[in-house]
């Protein structure tokens, strides 16, 4: 690594070395480029862009204007290294005769992004390469395809790429994507696609129930939006009895510094009993949206004969303007423990288990403020322990020779690694099932 590369390195830490070198790649490569572009290249939010280019000041040209140029001491610099251009997303899928004929429509229709949707439009490669995943997955020749929102026109680019659907349909709040969606495809003579005005806080149509063999959503990127639509998802798709599935392909953007969000929409496809077949970062490009590097990544979901939609009260605030509380709940730290094949002897006694778990309290730095202990007449004990940070909950069946432990903080746990190790020794067992809830 060069000096140069390093410097930088230790300015940015949060960049591999391959994205600084990627990033100077392109400022050197590019001429004319503007901060804008850079964004939408690299697929990297415009803070930490505006990082970089801080800590890299003596090699940039001083300019009020929004474009990116090197200085003579940046030009000598980045010409003596071997640059090469890093891969921002793993699959590319252009078309450049389709492109052109997205930007003509959209062109023609002079529509703008409504911001009280959380639209922001794809770029026409972006809308292109959606439709070509859906069909190198199989997923379009005879397939009923349902869109939740379509303001970046896929439903236009699969009829006129790949006529052998069955039916398109396109659900949409906004009445003006539909109704440019509506005239495009009368133009184009895609008699298969249709449009319905529908808002998707509102039950579905029953008449639209198991009807559909793929789900394409781009919710707003909010928690919240993401269970909404996945679970809208789920109602329109058919039954799924084998392991083949049906399908929802869903864009999300979380942003290069915001891995939390990335992990709750993770956490939200994992409570609908979806598979992450495929995962593509940074696949879709955007105009706009910098605050996410103008980018989202692609999950391929499969459905399974044991996903379903959860009976709950769904949410309403889904966009991001909203005060969408799940976004801004207390930091929790939730765990809970099946430990099996404990001695009896441990279980039986009170003695030992107040011992044992008040040894964990102290190797993790768990304040005790306050202890309540329960026994049952047919044997086994709950421990109920009030902390400073939250609570430990213990029961122990001493029949099955088995504890079920649930520990709930509202800060940090000094050794989380190790919770699960140093059950197991205190308990002296080597089978403890740890599930990490948020």
């Amino acid at each position: 690594m060069t000096n140069l590369i390093s410097i930088l390195k230790s300015k940015n830490p949060d960049l591999k070395e391959a994205e600084i070198i990627g990033i100077l790649y392109i400022i050197h490569a590019k001429e004319n480029l503007t901060n804008s572009e850079l964004v939408q290249m690299t697929g990297l939010p415009k803070t930490v862009l505006t990082e970089f280019k801080n800590s890299a000041a003596d090699l940039l040209s001083k300019t009020k204007s929004d474009e990116i140029s090197l200085s003579p001491k940046g030009l000598e610099a980045l010409s003596e290294l071997e640059l090469k251009p890093y891969k921002w997303s793993l699959l590319s899928l252009e078309d450049e005769q389709f492109e052109q004929r997205i930007s003509q429509i959209r062109h023609k229709h002079e529509l703008d992004p409504k911001r009280e949707y959380d639209q922001y439009f794809a770029t026409p490669g972006s809308t292109i390469g959606k439709a070509k995943i859906l069909n190198s997955k199989g997923l379009v020749q005879g397939k009923n395809i349902a869109l939740l929102g379509d303001d970046d026109l896929v439903s236009l680019a699969l009829g006129m790429m790949f006529p052998d659907h069955k039916n398109i349909k396109v659900f949409d709040i906004d009445e003006r994507v539909l109704n440019v969606i509506n005239k495009a495809a009368k133009d184009l003579g895609l008699e298969k696609t249709t449009t319905q005005h529908y808002d998707i806080r509102k039950p579905l149509p029953a008449t639209e129930m198991e009807k559909y063999d793929v789900v394409l959503v781009d919710p707003p990127y909010t928690k919240a939006g993401a269970q909404l639509f996945l679970h809208r998802s789920i109602e329109l798709l058919r039954k799924s009895k084998t392991f083949e599935g049906s399908y929802i392909l869903l864009n999300f953007g979380a942003g290069f510094k915001n891995p939390e969000m990335e992990s709750k929409v993770q956490e939200v496809i994992n409570n609908f009993g979806l598979v992450i077949e495929d995962k593509i970062n940074k696949f879709t490009r955007y105009h706009g949206a910098e605050t996410v590097g103008s980018a989202s990544s692609m999950y391929v979901l499969k459905t399974a004969p044991f996903t379903s939609v959860e009976k709950s009260i769904l949410p309403q605030e889904i966009y991001t303007y909203e005060k969408t509380d799940t976004e801004k709940f207390p930091y929790t730290d939730h765990y809970t423990f099946k430990v099996t094949q404990v001695p009896r002897q441990i279980l039986n006694s009170k003695s030992k288990l107040q011992k044992i778990f008040g040894e964990f309290c102290r190797m993790h730095k768990l304040k005790v403020v306050n202890t309540v202990v329960d026994k049952f007449k047919n044997g086994g004990y709950s421990l109920t322990y009030i902390l400073s940070s939250s609570n430990l909950l213990v029961h122990t069946w001493p029949e099955k020779g088995a504890v079920h432990i649930d520990l709930l903080v509202c800060s940090p746990i000094h050794n989380k690694d190790r919770l699960g190790e140093n059950l197991a020794k205190l308990l002296k067992t080597k089978y403890v099932e740890v599930r990490w809830i948020e």
